[in-house]
């Protein structure tokens, strides 16, 4: 199983962000790349845009909504299962991590426990944040730059901190 799905997802992926990685890191390019690596997730609807250089574990258990951004320099991790909605934006080099490790008789261990992470519809995450498995950002919550989040988030919330809480509901537009 191991082999067949880094032929299948690994591989290829790794091969178009090679290729791709060559051209100027613009809207344009995002595009090419994000139609390019549909394919390899476990489901990536239209509109998908993706930076350069990320680092995707997994994508055979992402699910990619429509008109989704990624930028450049992320780490996503699909071990537990992730899914980002439509409409979200993730920042430069930010974190989704979807398994933990145990920490058992006194040390960290190597083996480490899934746990799926859920971005729902029009949240942005800004640059160097960092999620953690298990959690669901709930819908239109802006999660600031720098922030690790913990612990799931409220609707329409922007959300900041190490640990990140609630710091004000989002002004509603007329």
């Amino acid at each position: 199983m191991e082999l067949k799905l880094f032929v299948r997802y690994v591989l290829p992926m790794h091969l178009v962000q090679l290729i791709t990685g060559i051209l100027p890191n613009t809207d344009v390019t995002s595009r090419i790349r994000g139609n390019m690596m549909r394919p390899f997730f476990k489901k990536c609807e239209p509109g998908f845009r993706i930076g350069v250089r990320n680092i995707i574990n997994r994508p055979d258990k992402i699910e990619i909504g429509k008109n989704v951004y990624i930028s450049h320099h992320c780490y996503l991790n699909g071990t537990g299962g992730l899914k980002i909605e439509k409409d979200c934006m993730v920042g430069p080099m930010s974190v989704i991590v979807t398994s933990k490790h145990l920490y058992e008789q006194g040390k960290v261990q190597q083996k480490s426990v899934p746990a799926s992470v859920i971005i729902k519809q029009g949240s942005w995450l800004a640059s160097h944040v960092v999620i953690n498995a298990g959690v669901v950002i709930e819908s239109g919550v802006t999660v600031a730059a720098g922030a690790i989040v913990l612990k799931s988030a409220p609707k329409d919330t922007i959300i900041g901190g190490v640990p990140a809480k609630v710091i004000k509901e989002q002004e509603k537009g007329s």
